[in-house]
């Protein structure tokens, strides 16, 4: 992978640098943004929907006075807490079922495979509302769901590289030394399955992103009671009219870093996999 990145480095062009950029900055708002605003996101004021580059609140309050560029600070840290977490979750799933169905092959691919399949066919949005029912909303239960969820389609992939990967000749010399089965798969196809993968885990960040705001705005996620994004659009679509910035920042904010996911992970996957094998 690092011998592909000197070749052709990433960012070569104005799209996918800037891509990356808005990744970066994402996560920095979300590590150390609530550390550097002063303002509490949930303190009440006499103020309610102040407009924008009012004095003491850049971009004004809500309904209930409170501060909005506070709200969309901290409203960042959940939502990309849920979306990380339920993309490494779905990433460890997808990875180790295609790795075993690829490595194997023969009856064990097809049944496997049938399984992934029939998963892929059934509703991500019915899966976690029934979770939601059994467990009731929360960010595990988000992280759970949207991880479940997402594993399938990444099983698709890893199955695919691992299976091309599987027929190559250090493999074959793995197995003529002895080595066995689950050492082969993650010490030998595993690494060189790697790149592409983290280029579609990528762009399935930026799915369990918009999963997560779309299910905190519809009450099954995230609690109202904590600043996110999605409950932001939810709270703030009633002043739509009056005070269209209580919805459109945050429905901003959530389609910039969709967007910036899904720009960074084409240019990473072309980095890493420029003859289009993946």
């Amino acid at each position: 992978m690092s011998e592909l990145l000197r070749h052709r480095r990433i960012g070569t062009n104005w799209l996918s640098a800037a891509s990356w950029l808005v990744l970066v900055f994402f996560v920095l708002v979300a590590l150390v943004g609530p550390f550097l605003v002063s303002a509490d996101p949930m303190r009440q004021s006499n103020s309610p929907l102040l407009p924008l580059g009012s004095g003491g609140h850049p971009l004004g309050t809500d309904d209930l006075g409170r501060d909005e560029l506070a709200r969309l600070v901290h409203g960042s840290r959940p939502l990309l807490l849920v979306a990380v977490l339920a993309t490494t979750l779905a990433t460890t799933i997808g990875t180790l079922i295609g790795l075993f169905a690829g490595y194997f092959g023969g009856v064990v691919d097809q049944v496997v495979m049938r399984l992934v399949d029939l998963a892929l066919a059934f509703p991500s949005i019915l899966l976690i509302i029934l979770l939601v029912a059994g467990a009731g909303a929360g960010p595990a239960t988000l992280v759970i769901g949207i991880g479940i969820s997402l594993a399938p389609g990444l099983a698709r992939l890893a199955r695919a590289l691992s299976a091309r990967e599987a027929a190559r000749d250090y493999v074959l010399a793995s197995k003529l030394g002895g080595s066995q089965g689950g050492r082969i798969m993650l010490r030998e196809i595993l690494p060189n399955i790697a790149g592409p993968m983290l280029a579609q885990v990528i762009m399935t960040l930026s799915v369990a992103a918009g999963f997560a705001a779309g299910l905190s705005y519809l009450g099954l996620g995230i609690p109202a009671s904590t600043p996110d994004w999605g409950n932001m659009v939810q709270a703030g679509q009633e002043f739509v009219l009056t005070t269209p910035a209580l919805t459109v920042l945050p429905a901003a904010a959530t389609l910039v870093f969709v967007v910036a996911c899904n720009f960074a992970g084409d240019d990473l996957r072309d980095a890493l996999d420029p003859k289009g094998l993946a």
